[in-house]
C-alpha cells in the first residue's frame, strides 16, 4: 500500500502468542501465476516444508490463480514473517528457475524493473501482504468458511467442492489431501 507521497508502507505482523493468523499472499502484480497444477503443486510443496521447517498448524487454505489464503497458528514463539518467508521464498526460487529455463517467453510478466534499472524476477508481490490476527473461535469459524467460499466468489466454481486447492476436502471428508490440515488443534465452538 501506498503513502500520498508514493512510499510503501509496511505491514505490522503482531506476532502474538496463541493468536491464529488470516494471511493472504498475491502473486506478482496479480497475475495468475496459480493457475496451474504445477504451481499449485509447487505451493503445497513448500507449504508442507514450511511446516518441518517452522511450526504451526494449518487450520484452513486456498490457492486461488493469483493470491494464496492461510488460516495459521504458530506455535510457540515462530513469527508469522518466518513462515511467510518459508513459503513464499523457495516457491520464488522454484519458478523463476523453471521459467528461466523451460519458458523463457514468460520472464517479462514476472519481472520487475527497479528504479536504478535493476531487474528482478518475482512470482509473489513484494511485502508480507495481509495479516489479520484472529483472537476469537467465531472469528476462526468465519474464516474457515471465507477461505472455502472464495473460489465460488470467484466465479470460479459453482460450490467448494468442485475447488481442489483448498482444504474443503479435508474438512468435509477427513482426508487431507493434497494438503494435510491440523482440524485437531482448532478450538470447537463455545470454547
Amino acid at each position: 500500500m501506498c503513502s500520498e507521497e508514493g512510499h510503501r508502507r509496511r505491514v505490522r505482523h503482531y506476532d502474538v502468542p496463541g493468536h491464529a493468523h488470516y494471511l493472504t499472499f498475491s502473486c506478482f502484480h496479480n497475475q495468475p501465476f496459480l493457475k496451474s497444477e504445477r504451481t499449485c503443486g509447487w505451493l503445497i510443496e513448500a507449504i508442507l516444508a514450511a511446516k518441518r521447517e517452522t511450526s504451526f498448524d494449518l487450520w484452513a487454505w486456498v490457492a486461488m490463480p493469483s493470491h494464496v489464503h492461510l488460516l495459521i497458528h504458530p506455535i510457540g514463539l515462530v513469527r508469522v514473517g518466518d513462515i511467510l518467508k518459508a513459503v513464499k521464498e523457495p516457491m520464488s526460487k522454484r519458478a523463476t528457475y523453471w521459467v528461466r529455463k523451460n519458458a523463457p517467453g514468460f520472464v517479462r510478466r514476472m519481472e520487475d524493473v527497479q528504479p536504478g534499472g535493476r531487474r528482478t524476477l518475482r512470482f509473489w508481490q513484494p511485502g508480507g501482504g495481509y495479516d489479520r490476527n484472529i483472537v476469537s473461535v467465531a472469528e476462526v469459524r468465519e474464516k474457515i468458511g471465507y477461505i472455502h467460499g472464495n473460489p465460488v466468489r470467484a466465479g470460479l466454481v459453482a460450490s467448494p467442492e468442485e475447488w481442489r486447492w483448498s482444504s474443503w476436502r479435508a474438512w468435509q471428508s477427513g482426508v487431507d489431501e493434497p494438503l494435510p490440515i491440523d482440524r485437531g488443534t482448532v478450538p470447537p465452538l463455545g470454547v
